[in-house]
């Protein structure tokens, strides 16, 4: 398992290479120990320039100097850039190209979303996921999710306003695994991919059982129902129960228009077998049953005894977001091993995880 949390000399021992032994190397060994403070002072101011500059040229505040430097050119600029082409145009008295620098990171950063497909379960009705899972207002749940999507009325049209018809007539597929991705506030001009694992497993006992093995902050947008002053910056730590993904019905294609304002139905194109002419058809939908937590402080503050920002699990607040407003995962530490209640209290724990620290707070 390694060294506890705060109890590992890893960090000391790499930064004495870079601020000691690198810095002695530096000086000229006579009153080293002043020479060896400017040495340091001088990567440092050297190391935040770079990351104002990458984070500037993100946002598109950069020239070509700043451009080259940080392989923001595409091939043929870097080719019209070089020096021989520069000497060439001096030569047949050409005027120098306007160069038009891109960033080509911001193509990898996407939204996150499912990477499998669970095997063992196909394909589930709503009513079975229900007991399966221990969800058991996942009807009233997925209602209240669609009519957010499309409203009261397209959904109403679309799949009526029966409850038990609709526990049997929604069919969803379970997801094995979730794909995110994140900009490091050392690096932002890097997009990592990173991965979640959450396995289904289909067990004997005819439960589908998927642990608690890891926790997710969402995100929350502004409304009468999200409370954001118990949030950071928007964000709440969750705790997943079940990921899946929804095919809408091809009859929600006659009523996009009658989508509420600012919403969309996302579609494609796939060809038809029998009459071989394209046709457009909806998107699936990927969602995740969470269970959010609230902060037990206000606004979210570290307690003034030990410094911890503790927070309260709602089991009784269960609801559905899309997959795509999960962030990246949160780091909670329960409380107290022993208590086994429903509000159990945990703590964002975010000493060991200096990514999360960065973007959230």
């Amino acid at each position: 398992m390694g060294s506890g949390d705060n109890f590992t000399t890893d960090i000391s021992e790499r930064l004495h290479i870079t601020k000691v032994k690198e810095a002695y190397r530096s000086t000229n060994k006579v009153n080293y120990i002043r020479q060896m403070l400017k040495h340091n002072d001088q990567c440092t101011g050297l190391d935040y320039m770079e990351e104002t500059l990458s984070y500037l040229a993100l946002q598109g505040w950069y020239d070509i100097d700043s451009a080259i430097v940080f392989y923001l050119l595409s091939a043929t600029d870097r080719r019209r850039s070089t020096r021989r082409a520069h000497l060439l145009r001096l030569q047949t008295i050409e005027d120098e190209p306007i160069i038009r620098p891109v960033s080509q990171q911001l193509y990898h950063l996407r939204e996150t979303h499912g990477r499998g497909v669970c095997r063992s379960i196909k394909v589930t009705s709503l009513r079975d996921a229900s007991e399966d899972f221990g969800i058991p207002n996942f009807g009233q749940l997925s209602r209240a999710q669609v009519e957010e999507d499309w409203g009261h009325e397209v959904s109403g049209l679309v799949l009526g306003h029966d409850q038990n018809v609709l526990l049997d007539s929604i069919f969803i597929k379970l997801q094995n695994g979730l794909l995110y991705y994140r900009q490091l506030f050392h690096n932002p001009t890097s997009v990592e991919c990173l991965g979640l694992d959450c396995k289904v497993e289909y067990t004997n006992a005819n439960q589908g059982i998927m642990p608690e093995s890891h926790n997710i902050w969402v995100q929350y947008t502004q409304s009468e129902e999200n409370d954001l002053d118990n949030t950071f910056q928007g964000r709440v730590p969750s705790f997943p129960v079940l990921y899946f993904s929804w095919t809408p019905p091809n009859q929600i294609l006659q009523f996009q228009e009658r989508l509420p304002s600012g919403k969309a139905l996302l579609t494609f194109s796939k060809r038809c077998q029998t009459t071989q002419q394209w046709v457009l058809r909806p998107q699936p939908q990927e969602y995740v049953v969470v269970i959010p937590s609230k902060f037990k402080d206000l606004h979210g503050w570290a307690d003034c005894v030990d410094g911890f920002i503790r927070g309260v699990k709602q089991t009784n607040k269960m609801h559905i977001v899309p997959v795509g407003a999960i962030v990246g995962p949160a780091h909670l530490v329960r409380e107290n091993a022993a208590s086994g209640g429903i509000d159990s209290v945990w703590l964002v724990n975010n000493h060991v995880d200096l990514d999360t620290y960065w973007t959230v707070y």
